[in-house]
């Protein structure tokens, strides 16, 4: 049988796909375009935390809180002078642990890819400390939460119908950000 993983990957290949033609790596050393990402991405993590904290059961929020890169995304805005992003992300209810579980694939995710991200921003003079905190969020040991993540993944999503309920929230979760980047933005790229 599957893991949760590979269908993940799967069922937001063209989501995935869609959020990263809007951040466009290449653009993202325009300090404007960057700035605005990031705006997007903080008024995003405004809503969605409470969101994914209020869909999982208690025995989990210190683990969510502990792993929140929101800290290194202010200080980006601030080391850059860059204004936080608008508070009305809408981002949608999840429901149930499965979903805020499929929402967390994203970030999860994000972060995991926000590792290449920092290295591209590097060379253009944008380090931790220096406006790409967020990106090299734990650095060195973000494979190794990766990996657990993937564990608790198997875990939390091995119950019927979990993983489909995952798929559904991961992709919205996608959607949700690459509507506010094309607001921010002002472009629009094909829906999943």
């Amino acid at each position: 049988m599957q893991g949760p993983l590979p269908q993940l990957r799967t069922a937001t290949r063209e989501h995935h796909a869609r959020i990263d033609r809007l951040m466009d790596l290449r653009r993202m050393r325009d300090r404007r375009h960057y700035a605005e990402v990031l705006r997007v991405f903080d008024a995003f993590l405004a809503a969605w935390e409470p969101a994914v904290i209020a869909a999982l059961p208690a025995r989990w929020h210190g683990w969510l809180q502990a792993r929140s890169r929101r800290p290194f995304l202010r200080a980006d805005l601030q080391a850059l002078g860059v204004p936080p992003g608008p508070r009305d992300a809408g981002v949608p209810a999840l429901a149930g642990a499965a979903a805020a579980w499929g929402s967390l694939y994203v970030m999860e995710g994000s972060a995991l890819g926000g590792q290449a991200i920092a290295r591209s921003l590097a060379d253009a003079g944008l380090r931790p400390g220096l406006g790409s905190a967020y990106f090299h969020g734990w650095g060195e040991a973000t494979g190794a939460m990766w990996r657990e993540f993937r564990a608790l993944l198997d875990a939390q999503l091995a119950g019927p119908g979990a993983v489909g309920d995952a798929c559904d929230a991961a992709c919205r979760t996608f959607d949700t950000l690459s509507n506010l980047l094309e607001i921010s933005l002002h472009e629009r790229t094909p829906a999943a």
